[in-house]
């Protein structure tokens, strides 16, 4: 049934990113450093006003690809851009976007896009507007707001940030689930300039640059906020007002059909990975080798105070990747410990079959296309750049000795009571994060990545419990779960 829905899954995923494209023209340049890529309409004739599109920490223009989909669907000629430290780029963002040299090399990136776009032949220079999200949102703010020529801005989840009087046409926009700042930074940006102001309702007039608009969209985080249709709606009309134009309204499927069908890829790499182990490693043997079982209270017990011991050491692990090394150590030292904990290394087997190292090879080369291809077509920059690619070593060990000391604490338990005690473990280890970020320990960034890292290791848990039952090696399940959970966070960290 597994493998049944997998493959209803692939085939709607497949169909859907094919689809996304449709009736649009992409092209992609690097302009002094900067990846931009170019996306309008096929066929488009006449001058179309552009629209350049910033990111926010820890994403690239791949994330933002929704927006071009919608807009370049509406008449306008638009720029995603991946600005320093992000998706293709390889130039470090400083003090992990913090700073005002921070700003300086992002505000910089988006004059780069600015100027790029408005080369574009068909493209209408004298009528740009401006979106960007979290950390882009700061960055074309305060572009903006210092280039009077820029004609509307909309600005997402851009927190506690200020909004310059001279900023033209601001749209703010915040989602319902995400943290107070956000939702109350849009709205005292609001009241800055209209204090009588109330989201949902617009103020000033759009013809003389002074229109001013709070919206808080229900039932999104902060992520979530980027494909939800309200959220697109209200950009187009917002550009639509800001230029007196009339454009077609779009499907509201556009939102999210990218994402959306690249995350259907990714559940059917979850659901046919079981079968597909099963056949590469064979069926388990009707003898089942004895193991010592670590009893099942002292393994929660070691799973959780292996997450307490790894958030006091994490910070001393530095790579040049925005919190990729503390959380590479957090995985490593949490790994160490219970592996101490279950003081058996009888666990791992004995002398590893040519067959089982191949197969093991093969399932790691599975594991990194079905997360990175789909991202790559969905939702993110999943190929290794710069830095990014060595980094993958330091935090592939990481992940593997968390994955590898998981395995300790469940070997020789039965299925269901393994799953649990592999849960018990994920769990604790995404709560021993959060509080880390809480506490200061590490960056608070972790909090927005949090929702990834819990998708990563919910889905390494089920690769895990497949490869369990058919009683493949700890180690070859440590290796694979130790390379999904570090590509992601290799690709996406930010170089710093």
């Amino acid at each position: 049934m597994a493998v049944v829905v997998g493959v209803v899954c692939a085939v709607v995923g497949g169909v859907g990113v094919l689809a996304a494209d449709a009736g649009l023209r992409r092209r992609a340049v690097v302009v002094d450093g900067v990846p931009v890529e170019i996306v309008r309409q096929a066929g488009a004739s006449g001058r179309a006003p552009g629209v350049v599109v910033a990111h926010g920490l820890g994403a690239s223009g791949r994330l933002m690809r929704g927006f071009a989909d919608t807009l370049a669907r509406r008449g306008y000629a638009v720029a995603l851009v991946d600005l320093a430290g992000h998706g293709a780029s390889t130039r470090r963002l400083p003090g992990n976007g913090d700073g005002p040299a921070a700003d300086a090399r992002l505000d910089r990136d988006v004059d780069v896009a600015v100027t790029c776009l408005r080369a574009v032949p068909g493209v209408d220079g004298e009528h740009i507007g401006l979106v960007g999200h979290s950390l882009g949102a700061a960055a074309v703010i305060r572009y903006g707001a210092a280039h009077p020529s820029v004609g509307a801005t909309v600005a997402i989840s851009q927190g506690s940030m200020a909004v310059p009087a001279s900023a033209r046409n601001v749209l703010l926009v915040a989602g319902g689930l995400e943290f107070p700042a956000y939702r109350d930074g849009a709205v005292q940006a609001l009241h800055a300039v209209h204090p009588e102001g109330r989201p949902g309702a617009t103020y000033g007039d759009p013809r003389d640059g002074t229109a001013r608009r709070a919206v808080i969209v229900g039932g999104v985080e902060h992520v979530g906020v980027l494909f939800s249709p309200r959220t697109h709606r209200e950009t187009g009309a917002w550009f639509d007002a800001a230029f007196g134009r009339h454009s077609a309204p779009v499907s509201d499927v556009r939102a999210v059909q990218r994402a959306g069908s690249a995350l259907l890829l990714h559940l059917a790499a979850v659901l046919t990975f079981g079968a597909i182990a099963s056949a590469l490693l064979g069926r388990p043997s009707d003898a089942r080798e004895a193991r010592r079982r670590v009893p099942v209270r002292f393994a929660l017990l070691a799973a959780a105070f292996a997450a307490g011991v790894a958030v006091p050491v994490m910070g001393v692990f530095r790579l040049p990747l925005a919190v990729a090394g503390p959380l590479a150590g957090f995985f490593g030292v949490a790994g160490v410990v219970a592996l101490v904990c279950a003081r058996d290394p009888g666990f791992l087997g004995g002398r590893p079959r040519a067959r089982t190292v191949a197969a093991a090879a093969v399932l790691v080369a599975l594991t990194v296309v079905s997360f990175a291809v789909p991202a790559q077509l969905g939702w993110a920059h999943a190929v290794p750049v710069g830095p990014r690619v060595w980094t993958l070593v330091p935090i592939t060990a990481g992940t593997a000795l968390y994955c590898l000391g998981v395995e300790a604490l469940c070997a020789g338990h039965d299925r269901l009571t393994a799953i649990g005690v592999h849960a018990w473990a994920a769990t604790s280890a995404l709560a021993a994060l959060l509080a880390a970020a809480l506490v200061g320990a590490v960056s608070p960034f972790v909090l927005l990545v949090s929702p990834l890292i819990a998708g990563l290791l919910a889905w390494q848990g089920v690769q895990a419990a497949a490869l369990r039952s058919i009683r493949a090696p700890a180690w070859a399940t440590a290796l694979v779960g130790g390379v999904l959970l570090a590509w992601p966070l290799a690709v996406t960290m930010p170089i710093t």
